[in-house]
């Protein structure tokens, strides 16, 4: 692999435009969004290797909040540092959020009901076949003892049957404990980071962006009527929601159902469903449902806010970790835990291609352009947005 990673070819610019490109075609949920960030930064511009990806993704896996978005933070910190995370955290969410936000102006105008476009059910086939094509690639390159194979193969079969966040996170610290067990080279010597330096070297940084966001949130607080209160609220649901929900989004959404349209009545059913509705048919993060919630409450400020508020807290979070980890990584205990972790990691990713795959893929067609698309990234090098293109194209003509 060329290395390119040298901080004046990889600008805050470069990281910046590419995720923006990825947000703004990468539909099917977090899985997906990670599939298409694989392809393009590990198989097309080799900046990033499989390994680090399934290391952002297994210590995204262990925090709240989002996981893909949390996974991009610490591929942006990989290259960039805290800076770096920031600005691919913007860029994968700011095409997604303009499209909620203009989807929420249209629902909320008086006598006007939200539109949901069945054609982009056609991309799902498409989504799927990206997954399992990572899978099936990261399994080539990482897989390479029987043992790391049962871990992925007993992650998909117990996730399949009991997808929970429960379970998905036992089986991330199973993994994590097998792998310290199975694969930890043992020479005698005692196990100790080779890397040397500040753990928080890019504190300073980090500071600026919270203080920026305090400053922001404070800003925004003062809009008339009560928008002090609204706002702030706002942000104090979603913050602690972030900080203290595991599983991804369709496992938090249940929870902020009960919140947003029970408990505060912030929406009402129909309203909370549709936010939902709104959120799987744009790419992206299915939180960013978050943004249709805040617009109902206070307009574009409280997209704004609710947006940052379900994102950046957890993704605070993951730059103190991937900061951390970049100070660790050599550890060779460390080194067999995230062995055991990226088998686990690349049976959920099966589990994702399958379980979506088995609602998405119901009818002839479906079928086709599942193998056709899959045939496609297997041996060739065609980009995923081209098939969705396709795709969507397809689904007006039959």
């Amino acid at each position: 692999m060329v290395n390119k990673r040298d901080e004046n070819l990889i600008s805050l610019w470069f990281l910046f435009w590419n995720f923006l490109k990825i947000g703004s075609y990468s539909f099917g949920g977090y899985m997906a969004l990670i599939a298409v960030v694989r392809k393009e930064f590990v198989e097309r511009k080799k900046i990033i290797s499989d390994e680090e990806i399934l290391n952002g993704l297994s210590l995204a896996s262990f925090i709240p909040g989002p996981v893909a978005v949390n996974t991009v933070a610490f591929v942006g910190h990989s290259l960039r540092g805290v800076m770096g995370a920031v600005v691919s955290m913007a860029g994968i969410l700011l095409p997604t959020f303009l499209l909620v936000a203009g989807f929420s102006i249209y629902y909320f105008q008086p006598g006007t009901a939200a539109l949901i476009d069945p054609h982009v059910t056609f991309v799902m086939p498409v989504v799927v076949a990206v997954i399992l094509d990572v899978g099936i690639k990261m399994a080539r390159k990482q897989v390479k003892k029987i043992t790391q194979g049962i871990i992925a193969v007993a992650t998909l079969l117990i996730t399949m049957l009991y997808g929970n966040a429960v379970v998905i996170l036992s089986m991330l610290i199973i993994a994590g404990l097998l792998g310290f067990w199975l694969f930890r080279e043992r020479n005698g010597k005692v196990e100790a980071s080779q890397a040397s330096g500040n753990y928080f070297e890019d504190l300073p940084s980090l500071l600026a962006v919270v203080a920026a966001t305090l400053l922001l949130f404070a800003l925004l607080a003062w809009i008339p009527e009560g928008g002090f209160s609204v706002i702030f609220g706002l942000a104090s649901v979603f913050s602690g929601m972030s900080l203290s929900l595991f599983g991804g989004g369709y496992v938090i959404i249940p929870i902020i159902e009960n919140v947003v349209v029970n408990e505060l009545t912030w929406l009402t059913i129909n309203e909370f469903n549709a936010a939902i509705s709104i959120s799987q048919i744009t790419p992206g993060p299915i939180l960013i449902s978050a943004a249709f919630i805040g617009y109902k409450l206070a307009g574009i400020p409280g997209a704004i806010v609710g947006t940052i508020s379900i994102f950046l807290p957890s993704g605070i979070l993951m730059i103190i970790l991937s900061g951390v980890h970049k100070n660790v990584k050599e550890s060779r205990g460390l080194k067999a835990v995230l062995t055991g972790l990226r088998s686990a990691v690349i049976g959920l990713i099966a589990t994702a291609a399958l379980s979506i795959g088995l609602k998405e893929i119901d009818s002839v067609i479906a079928a086709i352009v599942f193998i056709v698309s899959l045939a496609g990234f297997l041996f060739t090098k065609i980009h995923p947005a081209l098939l969705i293109i396709v795709a969507l194209l397809l689904s007006f003509l039959i």
